[in-house]
């Protein structure tokens, strides 16, 4: 078996997501929900994003302020197609939503390699 030494790690985990509330805010589609009214928006570690159309973002939500409780889906920005919705983007989910109970857990086993 050949090892590509000319991998990068992927990190899914906690720390690059992006806040969405996939519970309260996909009221039309089940797979759109809104993101954020600038093209800023903050991750998990409170680094500055910038939005644009087509990016594939990770998303999570808190279940439980004092547990570790995750809620997490993926997807692609795209501008928020609904007039009534006060969001400049949305995110088209890719995959259904995923309760993590176990963060640390999660994140050993969701780092991925990538060749280039």
């Amino acid at each position: 078996m050949t090892v590509n030494n000319n991998c990068q790690k992927i990190d899914k985990g906690l720390n690059s997501r992006i806040f969405a509330d996939l519970y309260n805010e996909r009221v039309v589609d089940a797979d759109i929900v809104g993101l954020a009214q600038t093209d800023e928006i903050k991750n998990y570690m409170g680094e500055t994003i910038f939005l644009k159309e087509g990016d594939y973002v990770y998303l999570y939500l808190p279940v439980d302020e004092i547990l570790p409780e995750y809620v997490f889906s993926e997807g692609f920005v795209i501008p928020n197609p609904y007039e009534f919705k006060p969001y400049k983007w949305c995110c088209k989910l890719t995959r259904e939503i995923e309760y993590i109970e176990d963060i640390e857990d999660y994140e050993s086993r969701s780092l991925v390699a990538k060749s280039y």
